[in-house]
């Protein structure tokens, strides 16, 4: 075997063993236009897209929420079933046994009162929910207002002058109590003692 014959064998040898151990190259005209879809972490889809060999990711979209459902979340620590749980309109809490009783001596037909409970009850939800549903809006925009200007005017005008106040008369205590500790206090005591030393005797006379 001849030197050349040698390098010839050494150096396909050598192009053997990186054929067989290095990966194959992809194509780069291969993955244009595919779409890969991955999942990350929290479970959302995202999509890889390769285009002229460069890959961009696209987060995926979020649904829509609905306005009952945003509202829902804006308002989840509102308490929708007891409505006054500081019961501040307990004295209108009123029922139909409340407001309407026939007496043991006076009763009427059993089938009139039941009707009588169903119209009341349900007119009186019914008148107050639609009643409700076409003025709660405006009046909660106005008194909204009206609150807005007198937290305004309290917080910027009335604690301020009182915190004045307070501490304009937590100057004029500590003057007056020093002037009553001083002057007053002695006569005062003085007075007290003269009066306690006094003593009443009762003297009995007998009559000849």
């Amino acid at each position: 075997m001849t030197v050349t014959e040698k390098k010839e064998s050494k150096t396909g040898s050598k192009g053997n063993l990186n054929e067989s151990t290095l990966p194959l190259l992809e194509d780069p005209e291969k993955g244009k236009g595919e779409k890969i879809e991955l999942e990350n972490k929290g479970g959302d889809v995202v999509v890889e897209e390769a285009t002229d060999g460069k890959k961009k990711v696209k987060e995926p979209r979020k649904p829509r929420t609905s306005p009952l459902v945003a509202a829902a979340n804006f308002t989840s620590g509102l308490n929708v079933i007891d409505r006054d749980d500081r019961k501040i309109n307990g004295h209108v809490n009123l029922n139909f046994e409340d407001i309407l009783a026939e007496t043991d001596v006076t009763q009427g037909f059993e089938f009139i009162w039941r009707l009588t409970f169903i119209i009341f009850t349900h007119i009186r939800l019914w008148l107050y929910r639609i009643v409700a549903g076409v003025l709660a809006i405006p009046l909660a925009f106005i008194w909204a207002i009206f609150f807005a200007f007198i937290n305004v005017f309290v917080i910027w005008f009335i604690t301020p002058v009182l915190r004045i106040y307070d501490v304009f008369l937590h100057h004029v205590h500590r003057v007056w109590a020093g002037l009553v500790r001083t002057f007053l206090d002695p006569i005062f005591t003085s007075f007290g003692l003269l009066f306690s030393n006094i003593r009443q005797s009762k003297v009995e006379s007998s009559v000849v």
